[in-house]
């Protein structure tokens, strides 16, 4: 199955910070281009930031890996999510039950509710990357090119 052949990106520059301190808002610049997936491995393409003309090189994966990336970022989500309703019926279920004097909880328990807190970061966090993965990266960003991003561009 082929996928498609080109990708929509947006280079961003980023112009600076505005607002107040507790609630700053990014502002930029920004310019739409098409970039051409290869048939298979990766590709090095050079764009052109819209601000102040640097030249970023960004790599384009084909459409099988990307895929396949989008893919497994889909499964981690789902297996800490699974992994985290697990551990909360665990600490609810344990943590509810009254112990004769003396006794000390399970082990398991302080380990449960580690893992629901941590899983319940990392779901989400996986489910994010899954979605906005578009397999084009920005390669280096060393000194003036260090301002710049780039994004998918839906619709």
């Amino acid at each position: 199955m082929r996928g498609p052949r080109t990708v929509r990106v947006a280079v961003r520059h980023v112009l600076g910070d505005a607002g107040r301190p507790r609630t700053p808002t990014v502002t930029w610049a920004a310019r739409d281009f098409r970039v051409v997936r290869p048939a298979a491995g990766r590709d090095r393409v050079e764009l052109e930031c819209p601000v102040c003309s640097a030249g970023l090189v960004a790599e384009v994966r084909d459409h099988a890996r990307t895929r396949r990336i989008r893919l497994t970022w889909g499964i981690v989500s789902l297996l800490a999510l699974a992994l985290f309703a697990a551990s909360l019926a665990y600490v609810v279920h344990e943590g509810g039950r009254t112990l004769p004097a003396g006794q000390s909880p399970p082990l398991l328990l302080p380990l449960s509710v580690a893992a629901a807190a941590v899983t319940l970061i990392v779901a989400p966090a996986a489910w994010v990357i899954a979605r906005k993965h578009i397999g084009v990266t920005l390669v280096d960003a060393p000194g003036p090119r260090r301002g710049h991003r780039i994004v998918p561009v839906r619709g």
